[in-house]
Order: C-alpha cells, then sequence, then structure tokens
C-alpha cells in the first residue's frame, strides 16, 4: 500500500508533530540507540538522530525509504551518520550483530495496525531479541474503543484537500471505511485525485489497507508471550492514563530478563 501513495504521505503527515516531544524523551530515559519499526520516510528519525541519537529504521517499503533517504540527504553529515535503515518486514527483519543493542523500540502512530495477531506475536519476539534487558518498547495505537464504532455505511468521505508545494498540483484524499468487528479490523480504501497545475485529466490512485485494533488486555497477553512486561498505558501525548475515550492507546512495556 506505502508504495502506492509514498508521494503523499508527507503531506498527509506534515501536521503531526505531538508525538516526536515523547518519543525523544523516552529515547532520553534509555540512554541507547533507537530501534523503530515501520519508519516510513523519516518523520521520527531524523529529530531523533538531530537529537544526537543513534538510530535504526526498518520499513517495508521501497519508495517509503526512498524518501527517507532523500531527506536525510539534506541533513548534515553527523545527523546522517546517526541513522541507518533497513529494508524489511517488521515480524522477520534481521540486524547483524545488534542483538541486545537498543535501549528503546517504538512501532509509531498505528504502524502495529497492519499486523494481524501472528504477526504481532512474531514482530514482539523479534524486537525483544534486539532489545538490552530492561530496554523499552513504545508502542501508539488508535483507541480501538473507537475504532470499533466506526460507521458500517461504506460511503465514501472527503477527508483532505492539499497541495504539493513542490508542483502545485491538487490533491483530494477520499475515503471509504468497512469494519469487521469479528476479525477486530477496519479496512479502509483510499482514492486520491490529483489535479495537474497545468491542466489536464486528473490522475486517480486507488490503494487499499487493513488495520487491526486491539484491545488492552489483548496486547498485554501479547507482550507477555513477546517476551515484555506491560509497563504503563497513556491516553494522549500528555501521558493521562489510558480510558475508553481517550484519543489515543499508547503503550509502554518492558523487556524481561
Amino acid at each position: 500500500m506505502y508504495d502506492q501513495i509514498a508521494r503523499f504521505y508527507d503531506l498527509i503527515h506534515a501536521g503531526l508533530t505531538a508525538d516526536i516531544d515523547t518519543i525523544v524523551a523516552l529515547a532520553g530515559q534509555q540512554n541507547g540507540p533507537v530501534l523503530e519499526l515501520g519508519c516510513g520516510s523519516g518523520r521520527l528519525l531524523l529529530p531523533l538522530a538531530r537529537t544526537g541519537y543513534a538510530v535504526t529504521g526498518v520499513d517495508n517499503s521501497p519508495a517509503m525509504l526512498a524518501r527517507a533517504r532523500r531527506h536525510l540527504d539534506g541533513e548534515r553529515e553527523a545527523v546522517q551518520a546517526q541513522v541507518t535503515l533497513v529494508e524489511a518486514d517488521m515480524d522477520s527483519f534481521k540486524l547483524a550483530g545488534d542483538e541486545g543493542r537498543f535501549g528503546l523500540a517504538i512501532i509509531a502512530y498505528n504502524a502495529l495496525m497492519h499486523l494481524a495477531t501472528s504477526e504481532v506475536k512474531a514482530t514482539f519476539k523479534r524486537v525483544a531479541r534486539y532489545l538490552r534487558s530492561g530496554g523499552r518498547l513504545f508502542i501508539d495505537l488508535s483507541n480501538p474503543f473507537a475504532v470499533a464504532q466506526t460507521p458500517e455505511d461504506r460511503s465514501l468521505t472527503l477527508e483532505r484537500v492539499l497541495t504539493d508545494p513542490e508542483t502545485s498540483e491538487v490533491i483530494l484524499q477520499v475515503a471509504s471505511n468497512h469494519l469487521d468487528e469479528a476479525a477486530q479490523a477496519l479496512h479502509i480504501t483510499w482514492i486520491f485525485d490529483v489535479s495537474p497545475a497545468a491542466g489536464g485529466p486528473v490522475q486517480r490512485t486507488v490503494a487499499e489497507g487493513a488495520y487491526h485494533y486491539f484491545y488492552p488486555h489483548q496486547l498485554e497477553l501479547l507482550l507477555a508471550e513477546g517476551g515484555f512486561r506491560l509497563e504503563k498505558l497513556a491516553g494522549d501525548y500528555d501521558q493521562a492514563p489510558f480510558a475508553e475515550d481517550s484519543p489515543r492507546l499508547l503503550v509502554t512495556a518492558v523487556k524481561g530478563e
């Protein structure tokens, strides 16, 4: 999916900055290299590297990693040297010589939701292999109680009208949702209609994705199977306790001995 929509990703997420301070602060508490799964185009990699942390980003989309490299090219050499990019799946990545090296692993804004239960189990076990004892895993998710209330009308909804500052193209983003409650999965179809600045036919991109949602008790069990102890559930970046009406579900877990 992300290879299809990579060109739109940075525009869509330009305003998503609320999690940066939380993650940079966590990196400081852990005093060690950071592993980010689902790093995308480097939205979090760059702030971490600029702050001085060595960070390894894993993503399975070549197009998204290409954008990350493009962003890195505009950084100082000292920042570039802090970042390693790896093309791989979250549940099967391999980092030669890095077992037990990282102090913090992050699976940021909804990235874990692309995985089904069996893939989440494998991912947690994989992460535990590369975290040192006492290392932390931070996961940022949509509130599952809110996701479960998604209307079942499958209607098309206009989500955004964007203007690409590089090309002056106007982009309409439309979405349609289908909730599968039994499978705890939200299926989304996105339509991106691009109007060229110089006129001409509209260019359409259609992409589909499935977002699996997990309730806190389910995550706690999955984490325990992967070698983690659930430490904290927060409902937003201000670290307020999680409740059913919270904006987010932020999970912090600690790798066991």
